[in-house]
């Protein structure tokens, strides 16, 4: 994840991909960053924006996903991005994935 890391630019993230659903939970342990996680369902769409405050132990959950998005804190918000959204993705030979959102 994004542990450890003391800043990141704007448009970038990291994308957790499952290999089936789960119940995803993630922390702000070891995480200098305020972050913000869109977790997203078998068919592509956000189902949840939840907040991971830096360094705290608090578990975000989800209630089940394929995927989920960690992004600067507010990040979904200022681009108007939230629940029932698309998430489009490719992914290129460095393993890095360009995402984009569709209402």
């Amino acid at each position: 994840g994004l542990m450890f890391v003391k800043e990141m630019d704007q448009d970038k993230g990291m994308l957790f991909k499952f290999p089936s659903i789960i119940e995803a939970s993630f922390w702000g342990k070891n995480t200098y960053l305020p972050l913000d996680i869109a977790f997203v369902d078998k068919t592509n769409k956000i189902t949840d924006i939840r907040h991971i405050a830096p360094l705290s132990t608090k578990m975000v959950r989800s209630s089940g996903c394929i995927m989920a998005i960690e992004a600067n804190a507010g990040y979904f918000k200022t681009n108007g991005i939230s629940s029932g959204h698309k998430v489009v993705f490719v992914t290129n030979d460095e393993k890095e994935a360009e995402i984009s959102f569709e209402e």
